[in-house]
């Protein structure tokens, strides 16, 4: 919610990658490994005081956060995806008011994007662990709660970038761990964070989704439910 390549002496070998990569890309989306294609629903939270290197931050007391999320990604290629994520939520308290009292902030806002998704084979490994690297433009707007008009610090609303960067796996044919990296730039908020997950099928295309999410100034969780239909 808010919830990260090349010289001209690889040319070849990139070359010889990508045509790799496209040629088998319909084996691929037919095969085993992660999945691309579902929607969700989760449930997120998260603690903006406790972290690897906390900092005191006004802008949200260090208080928490928490939401909902509703995403979805669809596979093109083979090889590539679009996904997309909205979210609404609360941090309280979020900041304070010139009287020293504390108000709350509501967050909404959106995030569209694409991703690749390489699969390991490619490089004679195994066909159910993939490289994934995404980028996303995100737009978020918060509104301060319960202060008056004018007072306390102005509400941070604006756009910006996320990149992440993860390896998927499946370990078994119910389970897939993911370990990756987020960096974000939205507007006055600049943030990283090391993202663990997994994916547990519980039957047919249905999956509990459990993700945990520490770094810099912040921890925190999601849980929540996919269906893949890919």
């Amino acid at each position: 919610m808010t919830s990260r390549f090349f010289g001209a002496g690889q040319g070849l070998a990139i070359g010889a990658l990508v045509v790799t990569v496209l040629t088998s890309a319909a084996a691929r989306a037919e095969g085993p490994g992660p999945d691309y294609t579902y929607v969700g629903v989760s449930y997120e939270w998260t603690d903006v005081k406790y972290g690897v290197k906390p900092s005191v931050d006004e802008r949200y007391n260090n208080g928490s956060m928490e939401g909902y999320n509703i995403d979805a990604s669809l596979a093109v290629l083979g090889w590539a995806h679009l996904l997309g994520q909205y979210f609404d939520g609360n941090c309280t308290p979020c900041g304070t008011n010139p009287d020293l009292t504390l108000f709350d902030q509501d967050f909404k806002g959106y995030k569209v994007g694409a991703g690749i998704n390489i699969g390991f084979e490619t490089i004679g490994w195994n066909d159910r662990t993939d490289l994934v690297v995404r980028a996303y433009y995100a737009d978020v707007e918060h509104s301060n709660l319960n202060t008056d008009p004018g007072s306390g610090p102005d509400p941070l609303t604006g756009d910006g970038w996320i990149a992440e960067g993860s390896i998927r796996s499946q370990i078994t044919p119910r389970a897939e761990f993911e370990l990756g990296y987020a960096y974000q730039d939205v507007g006055t908020v600049k943030n990283s964070d090391v993202i663990i997950g997994l994916n547990y099928r519980l039957f047919g295309g249905l999956a509990l989704l459990a993700r945990g999410i520490i770094f810099d100034n912040d921890t925190g969780f999601e849980l929540g439910l996919r269906w893949y239909f890919g």
